[in-house]
């Protein structure tokens, strides 16, 4: 007996057959039997992001395992002057930072750029876009604990390993990871790096975090957020 092709698109708990207990009780909490796979996730948001101060801002961000791409305009209320855009794909990581869409306040996309938005790019992935982290799609699945979950990805030039903390029913609570960067230190290096859900909700047919905060030196007593976002909608890709 073969399986149609359109079946073999969607969700089965039979998937994750193998896999630990709770890997099995985080995927079978997000993703809703019988749901199309598709490849990742458009989202939009808004909250805060301090840069020096607290500033509010609304984003478009795609992400689909392999890659990200985030786009952001920053600013009070109308005015909204900084537009930002991050992205990860294909071993090249890009951050640039435009004034009134016309004047490069920054721009970066050297290796250390790279390394650490491939790190970025695993932890959303787990966070938003589940069926894009499914085990046959490359990722490496192991519980630690009743309660912590590691997935390794392999993303050049990195391969981060991105561990989880999920509830009793398997709502992600926590993510961290080690991230290549420099925050608060003189030179790039390994640091904790991650966040806490505050909140979840259902969209389509995913059941992902809708309100989150992240920040460096994550589970540490130098631990600040310094980001803040509320998911207003998440679409298939």
């Amino acid at each position: 007996m073969t399986t149609s092709p359109d079946v073999a698109r969607c969700f089965s708990a039979d998937m994750l057959a193998g896999l630990d207990e709770p890997v099995r009780r985080y995927f079978t909490h997000a993703i809703r039997e019988g749901a199309p796979l598709s490849n990742g996730v458009s989202m939009t948001m808004r909250g805060r992001i301090k840069v020096g101060v607290w500033l509010p801002f609304t984003a478009e961000q795609t992400v689909d395992g392999r890659s990200f791409t985030w786009r952001a305009r920053v600013g009070r209320g109308r005015l909204t002057p900084l537009e930002v855009t991050d992205r990860y794909a294909d071993a090249v990581g890009r951050t640039e930072g435009r004034l009134l869409g016309r004047v490069t306040l920054f721009r970066s996309a050297d290796v250390d750029t790279a390394r650490s938005a491939a790190t970025r790019a695993a932890i959303e992935s787990v966070v938003f876009a589940p069926p894009s982290v499914l085990p046959h799609r490359g990722v490496a699945w192991r519980a630690e604990t009743e309660h912590t979950l590691v997935a390794r990805f392999d993303l050049a030039p990195e391969h981060p390993e991105v561990r989880l903390r999920i509830d009793d029913h398997g709502a992600l609570r926590t993510v961290s990871a080690l991230r290549w960067g420099n925050a608060g230190e003189k030179t790039f290096q390994y640091l904790p790096f991650g966040g806490e859900v505050d909140a979840e909700r259902r969209f389509g047919d995913l059941v992902l975090p809708s309100r989150a905060s992240v920040g460096w030196w994550f589970d540490t007593p130098r631990y600040a957020p310094f980001f803040k976002a509320h998911i207003t909608d998440v679409a298939p890709l």
